[in-house]
């Protein structure tokens, strides 16, 4: 009876209480499935698995022990890819801290993509390697020209730096030259100036569309006078233009730019003869060594490998500044632009071609897919499908 009591007044009490509130099924929202882009594809991987941690890491070897800290500038995208692989392929293993400064548009607080970045930075701020320093910041890249921006003071003050990664979805040649204006070419000047307080090597990482469509006519001009200044005074130079891509004067560099295959060799080769310039022209003088060129197809059908990333690496001198007045006996150094310049085209001529290379390598391919899991795993893809996408 003391049970069949309770029973009834369990009864009424959910009798009551229905009456108060109505209590249906929960509907829980679901996350938003993930989606895939261009960037993650295998390619993409390969760059950075092959060239961009690659070279990270010879340069992570010789700064240790002395330096326990990788200092990075770049920008990452809201799911942080590039700064999770260096954390985990480079630092970790190494015991070291990565340091970034990084740009993106998602920082903002009024950014639809705000949340994804939060979650993403949240995760990196666990992992080992992680230096609270680290910061990424709201701005436009090409910020940092002004000099009363917080773009130019947080890139001063986290700088100089290890590795700086400007990996463009646009064409790093497609403004306008000569104008003081928020530029590519100006920004990398500006970077340049924080990098000449340097003493050790450090890395360059340029990913830039390749074409007519991506280089202005003016821009393409400047580039090729350098070019063209090689052609006549640097033997070894003008063998490698003659072999590779059939450039041997004036007159065969003018046509070399009315069809894209001609116009990525005399953007690509102008752009690292600028660079040369910009940092031998430094005090004391940089000298710099492009060591890898890839490149793929983001046209459908385009003719050349119209994405292309190059990597350098500039080593700061110690030598003596030239003594305009004669009072200092020691002399400068003599730096050899033919030699640099000679490394350049070369290395630019031995460009692979990433999208030829994961076509006809197989195994290499399914590496990339899955090494490429490991980083987007992590931030909330779905890999299962990632391999139904991509596997072979």
């Amino acid at each position: 009876m003391k049970n069949q009591g309770l029973s009834d007044q369990t009864e009424d009490t959910d009798s009551l209480t229905s009456d108060l509130v109505a209590i249906g099924s929960y509907n829980f929202a679901l996350p938003k499935k993930k989606e895939f882009h261009p960037w993650h594809k295998p390619r993409k991987q390969y760059v950075r698995s092959e060239q961009w941690c690659y070279y990270i890491n010879e340069l992570a070897d010789e700064l240790l022990p002395s330096n326990q800290t990788l200092t990075y500038f770049g920008l990452p995208g809201d799911d942080l890819l590039d700064i999770r692989s260096f954390g985990s392929n480079v630092c970790e293993p190494r015991a070291m801290k990565l340091r970034f400064l990084g740009f993106n548009n998602s920082a903002d607080a009024q950014s639809e993509d705000q949340t994804d970045l939060t979650i993403s930075l949240d995760e990196v701020s666990k992992s080992p390697s992680h230096d609270p320093v680290s910061d990424i910041i709201p701005h436009d890249i090409r910020d940092l020209v002004d000099d009363h921006s917080i773009a130019w003071r947080r890139t001063f003050e986290v700088g100089p730096y290890d590795v700086i990664n400007l990996d463009l979805c646009d064409g790093f040649g497609a403004q306008a030259p000569g104008a003081f204006n928020e530029t590519y070419y100006n920004m990398v000047t500006r970077l340049l100036s924080v990098q000449s307080r340097r003493k050790d090597p450090w890395l360059l990482l340029l990913t830039t569309r390749v074409g007519k469509a991506h280089v202005h006519s003016e821009t393409l001009n400047a580039l090729s006078t350098l070019y063209e200044s090689n052609l006549n005074d640097c033997v070894p130079f003008r063998e490698i233009s003659i072999k590779k891509y059939n450039i041997r004067d004036a007159a065969s560099l003018s046509k070399a730019k009315e069809h894209e295959k001609g116009v990525q060799a005399l953007f690509l080769v102008g752009l690292c003869k600028w660079l040369l310039g910009l940092s031998t022209s430094q005090n004391p003088p940089t000298t710099m060594d492009v060591k890898n060129v890839l490149g793929y197809r983001v046209k459908g059908g385009a003719e050349i490998e119209d994405m292309v990333s190059i990597a350098i690496r500039f080593n700061p001198t110690q030598a003596p500044i030239k003594d305009p007045t004669n009072l200092a006996a020691t002399p400068p150094l003599q730096l050899n632009e033919c030699e640099l310049a000679t490394t350049a085209i070369r290395r630019v001529g031995n460009l692979v071609d990433v999208d030829e290379l994961l076509a006809s390598q197989d195994d290499i391919r399914q590496e990339m897919v899955e090494s490429m899991c490991q980083l987007l795993e992590p931030a909330r893809y779905d890999c299962d499908e990632y391999r139904k996408l991509y596997s072979s």
